[in-house]
């Protein structure tokens, strides 16, 4: 297992693209706005990412110590969960392709939609949470719990940032922004699933 530093960044590129907030961004400005002018109470945009902010560290903390874990205890090889992982990962970027349009908010109470939907399973779903667990086979602790972290300050910045992306960009790129970032996903899944591969000596 590696403890190199260095992959850091990389570990957490590849799990901000596989969270994808641009792609949520336009649904959850929704849930806000729609909230705003159905209550008289006062939550700002702020507050808001900043509890859907914390949900998403606790959630990815968990899921970077317990990773090798629960690999472990299910008694899964590495190459099994690539695969298996991979084939999630290139199922959940063709479906971010397709947008959240199906999905509605039900909840009178925009906390109640902070942990579910909006931080899981928009932001930190499946995908994301196999990408851990698959990476802490050749990975340390450490070096998740450090890009994990780094994923989740992105994340923040991405989401505090939403009104004036939206302003800048428009509704349609930001939305053109979240299919782009579907394309990495995939593509992550791909070279799970080659990873997979080439541990079972089918490829080299």
């Amino acid at each position: 297992m590696s403890g190199d530093l260095s992959q850091v960044p990389i570990i957490a590129v590849k799990l901000f693209a596989i969270m994808d907030p641009f792609s949520v961004i336009p649904y959850i400005l929704g849930i806000f706005t729609s909230y705003q002018e159905s209550t008289q109470q006062n939550v700002s945009w702020s507050y808001l990412v900043n509890k859907i902010s914390m949900v998403i560290v606790v959630i990815l903390l968990i899921f970077a110590v317990l990773g090798r874990l629960i690999l472990d205890f299910l008694g899964l090889s590495p190459a099994s969960l690539e695969i298996g992982g991979g084939i999630i990962l290139v199922y959940l970027g063709i479906d971010t392709m397709g947008g959240f349009g199906q999905l509605r908010f039900l909840s009178r109470s925009i906390e109640e939609a902070i942990v579910t939907p909006i931080a899981t399973p928009l932001i930190v779903g499946p995908g994301t949470l196999t990408a851990l667990v698959t990476l802490s086979v050749n990975y340390s602790i450490l070096v998740l719990i450090a890009g994990s972290l780094i994923a989740a300050l992105l994340t923040y910045i991405s989401l505090m940032s939403a009104p004036l992306l939206v302003k800048v960009l428009g509704r349609t790129g930001t939305i053109a922004a979240g299919r782009f970032t579907a394309v990495i996903i995939a593509a992550f899944g791909v070279q799970l699933i080659l990873g997979g591969l080439t541990l079972l000596n089918i490829i080299h």
